[in-house]
């Protein structure tokens, strides 16, 4: 999943596509955040022979989930879907971690007199997930 808005500066869109790229060949999931002197660019790769996330572009965020038994067998669904977990409870370990730190650093330039304006997202929505079509 990239951003969901064009990037301007193209060595950052080259530098997401090689972290991608880099992160297939090992197969290894994980979330990027970039930060160029004018904007920002973040990519989440998901998609590992160990974990249920299969890329799918028909989709809204270009994943899904899949682990059927009846494919698999039970023993490897359920290794595929622990893999998903284990993805997503890192990613939420991550973010957790980043905000906090980000928040801790903001207040340290804030009690040095720096002022700093900050509207999540240039004031636009996040994207909340509802559901996933688990085909």
């Amino acid at each position: 999943m990239f951003n969901d808005r064009p990037i301007e500066d193209i060595n950052t869109q080259a530098c997401l596509r090689a972290i991608r790229d880099v992160l297939d060949y090992y197969d290894l999931a994980g979330a990027v955040m970039l930060v160029n002197s004018s904007e920002w660019a973040y990519t989440y790769h998901f998609p590992t022979t160990w974990n249920a996330f299969i890329n799918d572009e028909s989709t809204p965020l270009g994943f899904r989930l899949r682990a059927r038994q009846a494919e698999l067998g039970e023993e490897r669904a359920h290794e595929l879907i622990l893999g998903a977990a284990f993805v997503l409870t890192s990613m939420q370990d991550f973010g957790n971690q980043t905000r906090l730190w980000a928040q801790d650093l903001i207040q340290i330039l804030k009690k040095a007199g720096v002022e700093v304006s900050y509207k999540p997202f240039n004031g636009q929505k996040l994207l909340r997930l509802s559901g996933m079509d688990m085909r």
